[in-house]
């Protein structure tokens, strides 16, 4: 069970972004990250007197921190289902349950003190002949098994996840630029807390490290141990996760060779599951994406070939702007470079392939918030009667609007 609030220590004074209280002590969170051995008896009175930590991004009301133990070292989290609690400029904002496709996998993540521990439905030890490469499964990948439903999540929705957990949906104009390093650094932050499958997150998947030359030979050292510990063919094999940019996907002889980013190991994958990973996310590997210079992010299921090879079992697929903001096309990647440009705070959604509907992005920097949606597909029957359905409940509920149809100019996107 997850703990209950004991209390809080005091009334929060006024709003401090940037600042925490541990039991009746305010500090800097910049110095906790830097330092957490100094805070250690802070942690451990906060955690016993009061049960948790107070963000205090906020006045309007009580914003809770999880203490977590890792390790020996004492660390906070958000609270379940609490990251929209914060402040829209704190670095624990997350997007509401309203606008999360999490809402639609509730089942498959369970959260406690410890952390979260996650359903994947494609398993990472199988036994015996694997299905053929590329034969479309149950558990292709984004896809809900109709065994296991919204119990287990696909990759795709493991990828949201990781994605939303780390804030990497959100934009707020303090912002710096992000690179992949950023990236890097607050996917890892949210790994160390999680589970798949009852194995350690952080020892199942591979985050692609952002690369400097003077390091090149130590990750490329720490790759082929990973490599290693996927177990080769045989009655069990164990399987991998990586998650990563992409380069370049090139044809080879027997299939296909991927390059990522940052890194200089290759994976390699099947013509027919390149076939139908292109069919699946068309928009992430369509010719105007890599034209734009989006970024191609995805996160690939591997094995370990008899020769040493990293081979992708499976994959999922996410389009993304030049600072790895989210998009489900190159028309709303386009709209978040816009939006980023305006300096605007916004939220998208991410679906993490269930079946609710949301708008194309949330302005948080609006009272009440902005809902916006791009309208890019043209001449579909069924687009446009989704299109009207959505209008009307946009009316009916009194949530403001702005739309862009891709065939007009960018609407004004100032405050």
């Amino acid at each position: 069970m997850y703990p209950t609030p004991k209390g809080d220590a005091s009334p929060i004074p006024a709003s401090k972004v940037g600042q925490v209280r541990l039991a009746d002590r305010e500090v800097a969170i910049a110095d906790v990250r830097r330092h957490p051995g100094r805070y250690t008896s802070l942690f451990v009175r906060a955690r016993s007197e009061v049960g948790h930590a107070v963000c205090l991004c906020r006045t309007d009301n009580v914003v809770r921190l999880v203490i977590r133990c890792r390790s020996g070292r004492y660390h906070l989290a958000n609270w379940p289902l609490g990251g929209h609690g914060h402040a829209p400029d704190c670095r624990w904002y997350r997007s509401p349950s309203s606008v999360s496709g999490l809402s639609d996998y509730a089942g498959a993540f369970s959260t406690t003190d410890e952390g979260t521990s996650i359903h994947l439905s494609t398993p990472l030890t199988v036994c015996g002949a694997s299905a053929p490469r590329g034969e479309r499964s149950k558990h292709q990948a984004g896809t809900a098994s109709p065994v296991t439903g919204r119990r287990s999540v696909g990759l795709l929705a493991l990828l949201h996840f990781l994605w939303e957990s780390a804030r990497l949906n959100v934009w707020h104009p303090q912002d710096r630029q992000r690179t992949w390093r950023t990236c890097q650094v607050l996917l890892d932050e949210q790994v160390g807390d999680c589970w798949v499958n009852g194995m350690p997150l952080k020892d199942t998947l591979w985050i692609v490290p952002a690369f400097q030359r003077h390091h090149a030979d130590r990750v490329s050292s720490a790759w082929q141990r990973y490599l290693a510990q996927l177990t080769g063919p045989g009655r069990a094999r164990r399987r991998g996760l990586v998650l990563g940019e992409v380069r370049a996907v090139e044809p080879t002889e027997h299939g296909v060779r991927m390059r990522l980013a940052h890194q200089r190991a290759r994976l390699y994958a099947s013509t027919p599951l390149m076939h139908r990973v292109r069919r699946s996310f068309p928009s992430v590997f369509s010719e105007l994406a890599d034209r734009d210079g989006r970024r191609q992010v995805v996160l690939c299921l591997i094995e370990r070939s008899r020769h040493g090879y990293a081979v992708i079992a499976d994959l999922a697929a996410m389009l993304t702007t030049d600072s790895y903001l989210p998009a489900d096309s190159s028309h709303e990647a386009e709209m978040a470079t816009a939006l980023v440009a305006a300096g605007r705070a916004f939220v998208k959604p991410l679906h993490y392939n269930g079946g609710s509907v949301f708008p194309d992005f949330v302005l948080v920097d609006s009272d009440p918030d902005t809902y916006l949606e791009v309208w890019g597909v043209r001449g579909r029957k069924r687009y446009e009667a989704r299109k009207r359905t959505k209008q009307a409940i946009y009316r009916e509920s009194g949530r403001t609007l702005l739309e862009w149809d891709v065939r007009d100019p960018l609407p004004g996107l100032s405050r």
